[in-house]
């Protein structure tokens, strides 16, 4: 199939009708009347009608009468249906999709009454064209592809190669991209001691991409022998754990020490968040250095059990990088990562990151509709808004979300206005929207991968926080829904319903 491509952009291309211009065959019609075209036709492809041009755009009419105006060519044009008392018009449609970049002017068909069959006959032939075009354009692919993996298979052998080399001769490319020194003005506040349960965390100023060891600065030790560092090196896109480590206190030093990644990362680059909290010494944590104040919040050293602020501090911390996907050597692992233990068991709470929250987006679509957003991401609040209908309900998504090895996903719900009737409140996992369906109005159980919270009934000043436990862990990762409805159906004013502080707990 031919694909023309515009040199010109323009941010019109956003609109609904536009897209659909850029995205399915069309039928365009010059001097003649929607219903003069046989309705076998018009059911098989759009037929649109144009109309001419305004101010640098071309106006198309559907079966309705509705005109709307494009600024892009259109990508696929079948024909031109021409009735031949309006020969001349088609050169005002073929000079706007020249300009347009448009490489082969699309067939003129003079459409007669009792033509019909030649008019069929000649879109066929068409047809059949793009159809041969495209068959020729996937054999070339898939030999070019074919091409590409024998290269992408040298290739490797040849890293493999060069690898070993270099692991044999003490080579591996290992170089600082990162140093936060300690600042010896500091505070000496020691945010282990002052951390939740769950530590502390802090988010690496650099993408994931060729990391291959995190130093952490120690200002003091507490060298009892029963007290283990536990490290986790976490993605923020996705919650996955990259690497982790459990190092007993007695084997730390003064200083700087080195966490070592068992592979130097490769692959999407990715936001790395630090976890670092100590097990079995709560009379005597060590001090950790902290760098000098940093103004933007993110990167400070913050609580892990509720990601706010400990400090306007970051941690004192260097990132080494080397080659991507190499294995270090041993001299670079002065503390190797431990990751196949760490993930042998275990259960933990992981707030989803603010960049995940932000995509989320309505779900249903072709049954609510407001002069505002439905669903509006909250990233101060680390939280969404779900403004419920009068009658009916809200469902926001977000896709591809809720990782493997879920137990369950919780949230605080409330709502956020004191003159707003009482709002009901519901969470499912799920792999479609119609599964979510199924389970917002209760039509049936939760299978295997599933979780369905409920509905809670919050009240303006109420407190609660949802959960949805996940019935028979698969190795899939699935949707998460949000719901709102109005308790009572009618008022939904001020209805100020928000999803905060959503979390997941994993299992392993």
């Amino acid at each position: 199939m031919t694909v023309q491509t515009s040199y010109k952009l323009s941010p019109a291309t956003k609109s609904s009708k536009n897209i659909d211009l850029l995205k399915e065959p069309i039928l365009l019609r010059l001097g003649i009347e929607h219903d003069d075209v046989p309705a076998g036709l018009s059911s098989a492809v759009k037929v649109l009608g144009f109309e001419g041009v305004k101010d640098d755009a071309a106006v198309f009419s559907d079966g309705s009468g509705i005109k709307a105006e494009a600024f892009e060519a259109p990508l696929c044009i079948l024909a031109v249906l021409l009735n031949p008392a309006h020969r001349g018009r088609e050169k005002r449609l073929l000079d706007w999709l020249k300009d347009r970049g448009l490489v082969e002017e699309p067939i003129i068909v003079e459409w007669r009454s009792g033509k019909e069959v030649e008019t069929a006959g000649v879109l066929i032939k068409k047809l059949a064209a793009m159809l041969v075009s495209d068959a020729r354009r996937i054999v070339k692919s898939n030999r070019e592809l074919l091409a590409l993996r024998t290269l992408n298979d040298n290739l490797q052998n040849r890293f493999a190669t060069v690898e070993s080399f270099i692991d044999r001769k003490g080579m591996q490319p290992f170089e600082l991209a990162f140093s936060n020194e300690p600042v010896k003005s500091s505070s000496r506040s020691n945010v282990l001691a002052d951390a939740s349960f769950d530590g502390i965390s802090q988010v690496l100023p650099v993408a994931s991409a060729g990391v291959s060891a995190i130093a952490i600065h120690f200002d003091r030790l507490s060298h009892r022998e029963d007290a283990t560092l536990n490290a986790q090196l976490v993605t923020m896109e996705d919650m996955s754990i990259v690497e982790s480590w459990a190092i007993p206190l007695s084997k730390l030093k003064h200083g700087w020490n080195y966490l070592g990644l068992s592979r130097t990362l490769a692959g999407l680059r990715r936001t790395l968040n630090l976890r670092l909290q100590v097990e079995g010494a709560d009379d005597e944590l060590p001090l950790l250095s902290l760098g000098g104040l940093q103004p933007l919040e993110m990167f400070q050293v913050r609580d892990a059990g509720n990601d706010v602020p400990l400090l306007k501090n970051s941690l004192a911390m260097q990132v080494w990088c080397g080659m991507p996907g190499v294995i270090l050597p041993s001299w670079a692992n002065y503390l190797p990562a431990q990751s196949e233990k760490s993930r042998e068991g275990g259960f933990r709470e992981m707030a989803i990151a603010s960049g995940i929250l932000d995509l989320a987006t309505l779900a249903n679509t072709d049954e609510i509709s407001f002069e505002f957003a439905a669903i509006l991401p909250l990233p101060e609040e680390k939280a969404v808004g779900c403004h419920p209908p009068a009658v009916g309900m809200t469902i926001g998504q977000i896709p591809a979300a809720c990782p493997p090895r879920i137990l369950r996903i919780s949230s605080d719900v409330v709502v956020d206005n004191e003159e707003s009737q009482e709002v009901d409140f519901s969470i499912v996992i799920a792999a479609s929207l119609d599964n979510a369906r199924q389970l917002f109005a209760e039509e049936r159980t939760v299978e295997p991968g599933e979780g369905f919270s409920g509905w809670v009934s919050i009240a303006p000043g109420d407190d609660n926080r949802l959960s949805a436990f996940i019935n028979d862990q698969i190795g899939v990762w699935q949707n998460i829904y949000f719901a709102t409805r109005m308790k009572t159906p009618g008022d939904n004013s001020f209805a100020w319903a928000k999803f905060r502080n959503v979390s997941l707990m994993v299992n392993g």
